[in-house]
Protein backbone atom coordinates (compact mmCIF):
# COMPACT_ATOMS: atom_id res chain seq x y z
CA UNK A 1 0.00 0.00 0.00
CA UNK A 2 2.50 1.92 1.32
CA UNK A 3 4.70 1.58 -2.54
CA UNK A 4 1.21 2.66 -4.45
CA UNK A 5 1.35 5.52 -2.78
CA UNK A 6 4.98 6.62 -3.07
CA UNK A 7 4.74 5.95 -6.79
CA UNK A 8 0.85 8.20 -7.26
CA UNK A 9 2.89 10.78 -5.34
CA UNK A 10 6.21 10.34 -7.69
CA UNK A 11 3.76 10.30 -10.85
CA UNK A 12 2.22 13.43 -9.84
CA UNK A 13 5.28 15.03 -9.24
CA UNK A 14 7.03 14.31 -12.32
CA UNK A 15 3.66 15.79 -14.05
CA UNK A 16 4.00 19.06 -12.34
CA UNK A 17 7.36 19.09 -13.60
CA UNK A 18 6.69 18.53 -16.61
CA UNK A 19 3.52 21.33 -16.50
CA UNK A 20 6.64 23.73 -15.30
CA UNK A 21 8.82 23.45 -18.41
CA UNK A 22 6.17 23.66 -20.42
CA UNK A 23 5.31 27.18 -18.98
CA UNK A 24 8.40 28.58 -18.33
CA UNK A 25 9.07 27.14 -22.04
CA UNK A 26 5.93 29.39 -23.29
CA UNK A 27 6.87 32.67 -21.12
CA UNK A 28 11.05 32.46 -22.98
CA UNK A 29 9.19 32.34 -26.25
CA UNK A 30 6.76 35.37 -25.20
CA UNK A 31 9.63 37.19 -24.62
CA UNK A 32 12.33 36.72 -27.59
CA UNK A 33 9.68 36.17 -30.00
CA UNK A 34 8.57 39.64 -30.16
CA UNK A 35 12.07 41.10 -30.22
CA UNK A 36 12.18 38.70 -33.49
CA UNK A 37 9.50 39.60 -34.98
CA UNK A 38 10.52 43.41 -34.94
CA UNK A 39 14.31 43.12 -35.64
CA UNK A 40 14.22 40.89 -38.70
CA UNK A 41 12.10 43.18 -40.77
CA UNK A 42 14.89 45.84 -40.01
CA UNK A 43 17.62 42.91 -40.79
CA UNK A 44 15.64 42.20 -44.05
CA UNK A 45 15.75 45.66 -44.98
CA UNK A 46 19.27 46.81 -43.94
CA UNK A 47 20.35 43.52 -46.40
CA UNK A 48 18.16 44.66 -49.41
CA UNK A 49 19.42 48.31 -48.31
CA UNK A 50 23.25 47.14 -48.91
CA UNK A 51 22.61 44.53 -51.68
CA UNK A 52 20.56 47.25 -53.49
CA UNK A 53 23.86 49.82 -53.08
CA UNK A 54 26.60 47.48 -54.23
CA UNK A 55 24.29 46.68 -57.15
CA UNK A 56 24.14 50.19 -58.27
CA UNK A 57 28.10 50.79 -57.54
CA UNK A 58 29.07 47.75 -59.71
CA UNK A 59 26.93 48.74 -62.94
CA UNK A 60 29.58 49.82 -65.32
CA UNK A 61 28.85 53.28 -66.82
CA UNK A 62 26.94 52.41 -70.75
CA UNK A 63 27.82 54.43 -73.74
CA UNK A 64 26.24 57.68 -73.73
CA UNK A 65 25.70 57.42 -69.92
CA UNK A 66 26.82 60.75 -67.75
CA UNK A 67 26.77 62.17 -64.57
CA UNK A 68 26.73 65.68 -63.31
CA UNK A 69 29.85 65.46 -60.45
CA UNK A 70 28.26 68.35 -58.84
CA UNK A 71 25.20 66.12 -57.91
CA UNK A 72 25.98 62.89 -58.00
CA UNK A 73 26.47 60.42 -54.70
CA UNK A 74 28.90 58.21 -53.97
CA UNK A 75 27.46 55.10 -55.53
CA UNK A 76 27.44 56.95 -59.33
CA UNK A 77 30.84 58.05 -59.02
CA UNK A 78 31.77 54.43 -57.82
CA UNK A 79 30.73 53.19 -61.33
CA UNK A 80 33.00 55.74 -63.40
CA UNK A 81 36.01 53.45 -64.71
CA UNK A 82 39.80 53.80 -62.14
CA UNK A 83 37.14 55.48 -59.35
CA UNK A 84 36.67 53.14 -56.11
CA UNK A 85 34.63 53.37 -53.06
CA UNK A 86 37.67 55.38 -51.19
CA UNK A 87 37.98 58.10 -54.30
CA UNK A 88 34.05 57.92 -54.93
CA UNK A 89 34.30 59.54 -50.88
CA UNK A 90 37.14 61.72 -51.53
CA UNK A 91 35.37 63.32 -54.71
CA UNK A 92 32.16 64.14 -52.68
CA UNK A 93 34.34 65.05 -49.57
CA UNK A 94 36.14 67.50 -52.05
CA UNK A 95 33.63 68.87 -53.70
CA UNK A 96 31.58 69.74 -50.22
CA UNK A 97 34.52 71.35 -48.32
CA UNK A 98 36.34 73.04 -51.96
CA UNK A 99 33.21 74.29 -53.90
CA UNK A 100 32.05 72.39 -57.26
CA UNK A 101 33.48 71.62 -60.30
CA UNK A 102 32.97 74.04 -62.91
CA UNK A 103 35.54 71.57 -65.52
CA UNK A 104 36.72 68.28 -65.56
CA UNK A 105 40.53 69.45 -64.51
CA UNK A 106 38.89 70.94 -61.29
CA UNK A 107 38.86 66.99 -60.23
CA UNK A 108 42.50 66.85 -60.34
CA UNK A 109 42.32 68.54 -56.64
CA UNK A 110 41.17 65.27 -55.29
CA UNK A 111 43.44 62.99 -53.96
CA UNK A 112 43.70 59.81 -56.06
CA UNK A 113 42.62 61.12 -59.47
CA UNK A 114 45.39 62.42 -61.69
CA UNK A 115 45.82 63.13 -65.48
CA UNK A 116 45.65 59.18 -66.46
CA UNK A 117 42.27 58.66 -64.39
CA UNK A 118 40.84 61.91 -65.51
CA UNK A 119 40.84 60.83 -68.89
CA UNK A 120 39.42 57.87 -68.51
CA UNK A 121 36.19 59.40 -66.91
CA UNK A 122 36.13 62.83 -68.77
CA UNK A 123 33.13 61.12 -71.50
CA UNK A 124 30.88 60.53 -68.89
CA UNK A 125 30.81 63.73 -67.24
CA UNK A 126 28.13 66.72 -67.34
CA UNK A 127 29.08 70.07 -66.26
CA UNK A 128 25.45 71.47 -68.79
CA UNK A 129 23.91 72.08 -65.46
CA UNK A 130 24.38 75.26 -63.29
CA UNK A 131 26.38 74.55 -59.77
CA UNK A 132 24.07 74.25 -56.94
CA UNK A 133 23.75 77.55 -55.08
CA UNK A 134 25.40 75.16 -51.90
CA UNK A 135 28.82 74.66 -53.85
CA UNK A 136 29.11 78.47 -55.28
CA UNK A 137 32.79 79.54 -53.54
CA UNK A 138 34.71 82.72 -54.41
CA UNK A 139 37.50 81.81 -56.46
CA UNK A 140 41.23 81.42 -54.08
CA UNK A 141 43.30 84.55 -53.08
CA UNK A 142 39.48 86.48 -54.26
CA UNK A 143 37.66 86.09 -51.05
CA UNK A 144 37.48 89.53 -49.60
CA UNK A 145 39.76 91.23 -51.32
CA UNK A 146 39.92 95.27 -52.93
CA UNK A 147 42.21 97.21 -54.61
CA UNK A 148 42.10 100.69 -53.94
CA UNK A 149 43.53 103.54 -56.05
CA UNK A 150 46.99 103.32 -54.68
CA UNK A 151 47.32 99.83 -55.79
CA UNK A 152 46.76 98.33 -51.82
CA UNK A 153 45.15 95.57 -51.19
CA UNK A 154 42.32 95.24 -48.13
CA UNK A 155 39.74 92.64 -46.52
CA UNK A 156 36.08 93.56 -46.65
CA UNK A 157 34.56 92.72 -43.87
CA UNK A 158 31.17 92.37 -45.12
CA UNK A 159 32.45 90.90 -48.63
CA UNK A 160 34.22 88.08 -46.95
CA UNK A 161 31.48 87.31 -44.31
CA UNK A 162 29.03 86.82 -47.31
CA UNK A 163 31.75 84.87 -49.52
CA UNK A 164 32.81 82.68 -46.55
CA UNK A 165 29.93 82.55 -44.37
CA UNK A 166 27.35 81.96 -46.75
CA UNK A 167 24.28 79.69 -44.93
CA UNK A 168 23.87 76.08 -46.73
CA UNK A 169 21.03 75.40 -47.94
CA UNK A 170 18.90 72.37 -46.97
CA UNK A 171 16.68 70.38 -49.32
CA UNK A 172 13.39 70.43 -48.88
CA UNK A 173 12.06 67.03 -49.47
CA UNK A 174 8.37 68.11 -50.28
CA UNK A 175 9.48 70.87 -52.73
CA UNK A 176 12.58 69.55 -54.02
CA UNK A 177 13.03 69.08 -57.81
CA UNK A 178 14.66 65.63 -59.30
CA UNK A 179 17.71 67.66 -59.53
CA UNK A 180 17.73 69.06 -56.19
CA UNK A 181 17.41 65.68 -54.53
CA UNK A 182 19.98 64.82 -56.51
CA UNK A 183 22.52 67.21 -55.07
CA UNK A 184 22.47 64.86 -51.67
CA UNK A 185 25.30 62.74 -50.82
CA UNK A 186 23.95 59.28 -51.95
CA UNK A 187 20.95 59.89 -54.00
CA UNK A 188 21.32 59.25 -57.64
CA UNK A 189 18.57 59.62 -60.11
CA UNK A 190 16.91 56.29 -59.27
CA UNK A 191 17.10 57.01 -55.49
CA UNK A 192 16.07 60.38 -56.46
CA UNK A 193 12.77 59.26 -58.63
CA UNK A 194 11.60 57.09 -55.80
CA UNK A 195 11.48 59.71 -53.40
CA UNK A 196 9.31 61.54 -55.88
CA UNK A 197 7.14 58.91 -56.42
CA UNK A 198 6.67 58.27 -52.50
CA UNK A 199 5.71 61.91 -52.14
CA UNK A 200 2.65 61.72 -55.23
CA UNK A 201 1.73 58.76 -53.99
CA UNK A 202 1.82 58.58 -50.65
CA UNK A 203 1.82 62.11 -49.28
CA UNK A 204 4.62 64.81 -47.97
CA UNK A 205 7.14 64.25 -45.72
CA UNK A 206 6.66 65.11 -41.95
CA UNK A 207 10.10 64.38 -40.76
CA UNK A 208 12.96 63.16 -42.28
CA UNK A 209 12.42 59.89 -40.73
CA UNK A 210 9.74 59.57 -43.39
CA UNK A 211 12.30 58.61 -45.86
CA UNK A 212 12.64 55.28 -44.43
CA UNK A 213 9.58 54.73 -46.49
CA UNK A 214 11.56 54.57 -49.81
CA UNK A 215 13.09 51.27 -50.94
CA UNK A 216 16.81 51.86 -51.47
CA UNK A 217 16.84 54.34 -48.32
CA UNK A 218 18.03 52.51 -44.49
CA UNK A 219 19.61 53.88 -41.66
CA UNK A 220 23.12 54.74 -43.13
CA UNK A 221 22.03 56.73 -46.16
CA UNK A 222 19.32 58.87 -44.02
CA UNK A 223 21.91 59.30 -41.21
CA UNK A 224 24.56 60.87 -43.84
CA UNK A 225 21.67 63.26 -45.60
CA UNK A 226 19.51 64.09 -42.22
CA UNK A 227 20.36 67.01 -41.53
CA UNK A 228 20.75 68.07 -45.22
CA UNK A 229 17.02 68.27 -45.50
CA UNK A 230 13.77 69.53 -44.09
CA UNK A 231 10.14 68.27 -44.46
CA UNK A 232 8.87 71.62 -45.43
CA UNK A 233 6.12 72.92 -48.44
Amino acid sequence: MEGRSLLRGGVVLFALSVLRIGVDRVRVHEAVVPDAETELPRLLEESEEARDEQARRSAPMAPGEVLDPNRSGEEEFDRLPGIGPATARALVANRRDGGGFTRAEDLLRVPGIGPATLAKIRPFLDFSKDLPFELHRSPPGRIGTRTDGGGSTGASHSESSSSIHQPMTRVDLNLASFEELQSLPGIGPALAKRILDSRSREGPFRSPDDLLRVRGIGPTTLARIRGLVIPGG
